[in-house]
């Protein structure tokens, strides 16, 4: 088996939205409306396969953002916005990729309701590049700016406007990747590049896409991965349903039969059809781990045509013989049905329910895809679980046409400095990589270094920055500022705050008050406190011998916790309880 894998990158900009002036935060009034999206030709006059499934349907959309009328389409764009071009310049110029000279955003054709026009405007920005991961380079193909879509809503056909033309810089590799793990660390590298970038951060702000092929064969692309741990379990899977697919035999059926009058309960139009030698092959819940479970694939082709997923409604939807007897269908309609379409004994039926146009477009979906041998060009949606099912056929070259109203926009007017990778970040932090890797994650690393140019003091001011003030903000509402810092470490510096006590400074610094340091004659009154308490416990001292330390650490702490370092106070409870055993 041979694998060719490459990566399709989604990275939401922090700049505002593509096309208007608005903001993405919900906000005011809910505004719907409803849109009917019909497939559209393309500069070539003809309709992209994947705008054809779609079919024409009508959806309603909820805008709580937006304030402008771009995006529910009832006024030209604007722009495109400037800081979001510059980003994507900057990215392109991070991977050493070739920009071109002028951006001319196209129109691509999209009626699965996510975009309330009918189609998403993108623009190519550069091409080539390459980044690095595990000592590997990967290549880049295209680097394109685009307005992200619409997040679906509650109900089937329902969206939300907040994200759709939030600028989307969309990331392409070419399929140079071998592994399944290497699709995983690919994608944290690319991701990692996009991060030196002024870009969005949070759950669904980036989205990553794999195409897969084995064996020179059909690319596939998948779509919908919750999180990169779960990148090489899903190409896995893909990588064996492929060669699951490649293995079957070319399917054959029969014709079409309305079988209606053959059941009992009614439930609108039923027509079947046969499937030839596909018995076993449909599969149910119960099937054998790694079975291919075509009844499933084939019930998505259906749904795809208008015919809702049996396995939720029990009314209407796609059934095959491997599961029947089941969902209202008994064992003798089972018979008759299969004698009725003249099955023989290694043959296998699909049933469906439904209005009748209906049920015949989608037994022709049904019948191309078991007659299509091996893996079919498509694209499909990962599912929790790290399988994937049927989404839609993979979009070409048709669906685009240009975007007239916009004025292509030329980059060699756009000079931007490069920022600095999270890579060069994290070096310049004098911690470990562990400490280093987090403060750059939080983007603490600025503030970091304001500080030590005040107080030489990393490991202090690291503590502070990573878990101290987390902490503070957990726990309670004191706001404490950089200056509030540097006075708590240097007293802590200077010997009059031990280090267990810069939570409580900090605090106190934090509301104006005072800050309690530790008086001159410390050292004694700590001296006297731990010899006093040996005394007190002498017997426990002389039973347990150094093992007292610990027991009797936590009084000694609990009394002068803030005031005098910890190691200093073991270090003279550790010589007192030696003088006694």
């Amino acid at each position: 088996m041979k694998l060719k894998a490459g990566l399709e990158v989604h990275q939401q900009l922090d700049c505002g939205k593509l096309f208007c002036n608005c903001g993405n935060l919900e906000s005011g009034d809910n505004q719907t409306f409803s849109r009917t999206l019909h497939p559209t030709s393309s500069e070539m006059g003809t309709v992209d396969v994947a705008a054809q499934a779609e079919g024409i349907r009508k959806f309603t959309y909820h805008n709580r953002s937006c304030n402008c009328l771009v995006y529910t389409d009832e006024e030209p764009p604007r722009g495109p916005n400037e800081n979001a071009v510059k980003i994507a310049v900057q990215f392109a110029k991070l991977a050493g990729a070739e920009i071109i000279e002028e951006v001319q955003f196209m129109r691509k054709v999209v009626v699965d309701g996510s975009n309330t026009s009918g189609f998403q405007r993108t623009g190519l920005i550069a091409v080539g590049g390459q980044i690095e991961y595990k000592g590997e380079k990967l290549e880049l193909d295209q680097i394109c700016l685009e307005e992200d879509s619409c997040r679906h809503g509650e109900n089937k056909d329902e969206y939300l406007l907040d994200r759709l033309g939030i600028p989307l810089l969309e990331v392409t590799t070419k399929p140079q990747l071998k592994k399944p793990e290497d699709v995983q660390e690919a994608a944290r590298a690319l991701g990692r590049l996009l991060r030196a970038c002024k870009v969005k951060r949070g759950l669904g702000t980036i989205r990553q896409d794999v195409n897969v092929s084995i064996n020179n064969g059909q690319r596939v692309e998948l779509k919908g991965f919750q999180d990169l741990a779960t990148m090489p379990k899903v190409v896995e899977n893909e990588i064996n349903r492929q060669e699951t697919l490649n293995g079957l035999k070319r399917g054959n059926v029969g014709k079409q039969t309305d079988v209606t009058d053959l059941i009992s309960e009614k439930k609108g139009t039923a027509m079947a059809c046969k499937l030839v030698g596909w018995k076993g092959l449909l599969g149910t819940k119960m099937s054998a781990k790694g079975h291919v479970r075509m009844g499933r694939e084939l019930a998505d082709y259906a749904i795809k045509a208008g015919i809702e997923d049996y396995s939720e409604t029990f009314v209407k939807g796609l059934m095959h013989s491997d599961e029947l007897p089941a969902y209202g269908i008994s064992e003798e309609e089972t018979q008759k049905i299969s004698d009725a379409l003249k099955c023989k004994e290694d043959d296998a039926f699909v049933l469906i329910f439904g209005e009748k146009a209906t049920i015949e477009s989608a037994l022709d979906n049904v019948i191309q895809r078991v007659k299509f041998h091996g893996v079919p060009q498509e694209v499909r949606k990962v599912t929790p679980k790290g399988f994937t099912r049927y989404l839609r056929p993979m979009p070409g070259a048709s669906r685009m046409y240009p975007e007239t109203d916009i004025a292509p926009v030329n980059l060699r007017n756009f000079d931007v400095a490069l920022p600095k990778t999270l890579d060069q970040r994290e070096n310049e932090l004098p911690l470990n990589d562990e400490e280093s890797k987090q403060m750059v994650a939080r983007d603490l690393d600025l503030r970091f270094h304001r500080l030590m140019e005040q107080i030489k003091d990393p490991k202090n001011i690291s503590r502070v920055l990573l878990h101290t003030l987390p902490n503070l903000s957990s726990t309670r509402n004191d706001f404490v500022e950089d200056d509030d810092i540097i006075q708590v470490l240097s007293l802590v510096k200077e010997g009059k705050i031990a280090k267990e006590g810069i939570e409580d400074a900090l605090i106190q610094a934090g509301k104006g008050e005072e800050i309690e340091t530790g008086n001159d004659d410390i050292d004694d009154e700590v001296q006297h406190f731990i010899d006093k308490l040996i005394q007190e416990k002498i017997d426990f001292v002389k039973d347990k011998g150094i093992a007292a330390v610990g027991p009797l650490m936590g009084t000694v702490m609990s009394e002068f916790r803030g005031k005098m370092d910890g190691a200093k106070i073991n270090a003279l409870l550790i010589k007192g309880i030696e003088q006694e055993i």
